[in-house]
């Protein structure tokens, strides 16, 4: 029998003296190519068709927690207390079956990350009436047609960048049409918006998507300059010539082992030398300021975020004493309100609405609005009914459809 040894060889080569790394680029819109992978046609949503995963990964994990807050205020806004009381006994009925409030807190949230929603329309045998489902708009992508009377259709998966395995094999999925009342079907809303494609929507603060992930990287820079400890705010420098790549890897881990890490700030390190022509020598890197430069990016972080999702500042974040009086910010709110919550609060009950028409129901779902703000800067339709839960069942949801 043989026995394969996979001992690794010592590397006595004397190493480059110089490591060069290479810094990441910034954010790049994203560009749409039709794509033709065996059975399934489809307009890729950007250039690798993963743009809504980028989207929501700011959203989850790697952005800013200003753009989540921003985004999770919205939300509370616009579905977080519920419609008003619905007078007709079957429609009250439908919107308990289908738990209608859930469903928009969950299409509002794609609302606000992505600048639209999607809902799955399942047709009852007789075409009388239908269920709906939610259906994360990162799971879909337009299917392309080959022929022109062809019926306009998607694609679903639940993993876009993994299709070749089983589960997430790309299902077919109608648009939906009042006219053919039967099987599964996808009712697709967007915002209109001036791109190329007309076709997907574009997130509403695109143009601060680079200060999004600038925000992020601010973060790990200061995250980083904890944890290392010994940051690279200097070069030890030998000068008993360069060794060789195996005594370069063993000094690295050493000196990794002991300064790495919050505890390992403040330490004195002894050096012995036979003379000083072979002393080590700490030479101080100019960082550029770079603790500064980033306190004084965190303004424009701040005000360029905000700007992108018009909404102020004083809004996201109560703080008593800060950033305006309560009456101030209670202003600023009830003018958000008029301007930007009532209108997406108008899309999202259109949606419902023009859907509920097709199976003969006539009375509107209305959406409430917040009363008012308590001095603790919880949102509440009226004092009995504060709304503090939303945030976590609406992502959990997300997440499940990841």
């Amino acid at each position: 029998m043989n026995v394969e040894k996979n001992i690794e060889e010592p590397n006595n080569k004397k190493a480059l003296p110089v490591k060069i790394f290479q810094f990441s680029e910034a954010y790049v819109p994203p560009i749409y190519n039709f794509v033709k992978k065996g059975e399934y046609h489809f307009l890729s949503f950007g250039q690798d068709n993963l743009y809504p995963i980028f989207l929501l990964g700011l959203y989850t994990n790697f952005g800013s927690p200003l753009n989540k807050a921003i985004i999770n205020k919205k939300v509370k806004m616009s579905t977080g207390f519920g419609f008003k009381q619905i007078l007709d006994p079957r429609l009250k009925e439908w919107t308990r079956k289908n738990n209608l409030e859930r469903l928009f807190l969950y299409i509002s949230k794609d609302f606000e990350i992505y600048n639209g929603f999607c809902m799955e329309v399942i047709w009852n045998n007789g075409g009388t009436s239908f269920d709906l489902n939610y259906i994360p708009l990162h799971t879909i992508r337009i299917g392309l047609k080959e022929e022109e009377d062809e019926p306009d259709y998607f694609w679903y998966s639940k993993d876009w960048a993994n299709i070749k395995k089983e589960e997430n094999t790309p299902e077919y999925i109608k648009k939906f049409d009042p006219n053919d009342r039967t099987g599964r079907q996808l009712l697709y809303y967007i915002e209109p918006n001036p791109s190329m494609t007309h076709m997907y929507p574009i997130a509403n603060y695109s143009t601060a998507i680079n200060y999004i992930d600038l925000d992020y990287q601010i973060g790990k820079f200061h995250i980083n300059q904890v944890r290392q400890g010994f940051a690279p705010s200097f070069i030890l420098n030998f000068s008993t010539g360069v060794p060789t790549q195996d005594e370069q890897n063993l000094f690295f881990r050493e000196f990794q082992r002991n300064y790495k890490g919050s505890d390992g700030a403040g330490k004195i390190i002894i050096t012995y030398a036979e003379g000083k022509d072979q002393a080590p020598e700490l030479i101080p890197i100019n960082l550029n300021n770079s603790d500064e430069r980033f306190i004084m990016l965190q303004d424009m972080v701040e005000k360029n975020i905000t700007q992108s999702h018009e909404m102020p500042l004083q809004i996201v974040s109560f703080q008593p004493g800060k950033l305006g009086s309560s009456d101030e910010r209670k202003e600023l709110m009830a003018e958000f309100q008029t301007y930007y919550i009532a209108i997406r609060q108008n899309q999202l009950e259109e949606s419902i609405n023009g859907i509920l028409e097709t199976i003969g129901f006539s009375e509107k779902i209305v959406l409430k609005n917040y009363i008012s703000a308590d001095e603790s800067g919880v949102l509440s339709e009226n004092p009995e009914e504060p709304i503090q839960q939303v945030d976590s069942q609406v992502e959990n949801k997300t997440l499940e459809n990841q």
